[in-house]
């Protein structure tokens, strides 16, 4: 393991002579949490963290710190001290319900902040009118997507099992009019090892079933990184959809005889992943399916006053009382 970072540090002081390699940054600007619902939670059964905090910064702090992807947060105040919306509920009835739950079995009763591995998708199913919580997220109002995937703690990704080019796959990820996104950045073992798991099980999920028409075998998928001549300093500078060199990076999953060397390696300079966690450089005329990966919401982006979804009900029911 030494030696890997002692050979990698060199690499990246050889590459900081010849020219930039544009490394993100610690000034880089924290993921921020978007206000998406008031008056409502998203269901904490498999929530990273239950938690009481002074402050909706601590709970989003808490958050990134655990790669949460969305949370519940309760407000407090006069106004926000019970649910409104289970009235009919209180007194004795209300009692032995909480007596007979467990602490975590009943999070919202014992807890303002709630970490959760994924946002609610399109559909809100899982919402519960809450008139003491709101309910956040990284990627702010959901896409439209109704099959895109949560990887918990990483993110939303989409697969497409059309073949395509590299170079078509990535104009189809950073230009598509549903969401905005790249091909899926894979430089952590942590990224590697969750996509390449979601890949086993996608396969194991569209294997033949009786009188189903079974979805393609995906052995091979384009990730966003690729070697290019014209701008790469060395070669092991392969970059991702950003443009940041994998030399940033410490962590490294290529398979054996990759990526390959000399003349052999112009001809197979983009990526691609297995199931097996490992990575293959390839012909970028290669087709083959592909991995986009949902952007959160910027700053800039998430205009909270146009775009909140308030839901059905809640708001007006919170805002009257």
């Amino acid at each position: 393991m030494i030696i890997t970072l002692i050979f990698l540090l060199l690499q990246l002081l050889a590459s900081l002579s010849m020219g930039s390699l544009n490394c993100p940054t610690d000034e880089a600007i924290p993921p921020q949490f978007h206000l998406v619902r008031e008056c409502q939670r998203a269901s904490a059964d498999d929530a990273l963290s239950l938690e009481n905090t002074s402050s909706f910064e601590d709970c989003a702090n808490l958050a990134r710190e655990l790669h949460g992807l969305a949370l519940n947060y309760a407000p407090g105040g006069p106004t926000r001290h019970r649910n409104m919306f289970i009235q009919s509920n209180h007194g004795s009835h209300g009692r032995i319900l909480r007596s007979r739950l467990t602490v975590f079995e009943q999070p919202a009763e014992f807890f303002n902040c709630h970490v959760l591995q994924c946002p609610q998708n399109s559909t809100f199913g899982g919402m519960v009118n809450d008139s003491r919580f709101d309910y956040y997220s990284l990627h702010g109002r959901p896409t439209t997507l109704r099959n895109y995937s949560c990887v918990p703690e990483v993110g939303l990704f989409l697969v497409y099992t059309n073949p395509s080019s590299y170079l078509n796959a990535s104009l189809q990820c950073s230009n598509s009019s549903e969401f905005s996104g790249s091909l899926a950045h894979i430089a952590s073992e942590s990224r590697t090892r969750a996509l390449s798991q979601w890949l086993m099980d996608f396969n194991r999920k569209s294997r033949p079933v009786l009188e189903a028409k079974p979805m393609p075998i995906i052995f091979l998928a384009y990730v966003g990184l690729a070697f290019n001549r014209t701008t790469s300093l060395n070669a092991h500078d392969f970059r991702n959809a950003q443009h940041e060199s994998l030399i940033c990076f410490l962590y490294r999953a290529w398979d054996v005889g990759h990526p390959a060397l000399g003349q052999q390696k112009a001809n197979e300079s983009c990526v691609a992943l297995t199931p097996q966690g490992t990575w293959h450089a390839l012909s970028c005329e290669r087709q083959l399916p592909f991995i986009c990966e949902i952007f959160t919401a910027s700053p800039r982006s998430w205009k909270h006053e146009a775009e909140l979804d308030i839901g059905p009900n809640s708001v007006a029911k919170c805002r009257n009382d």
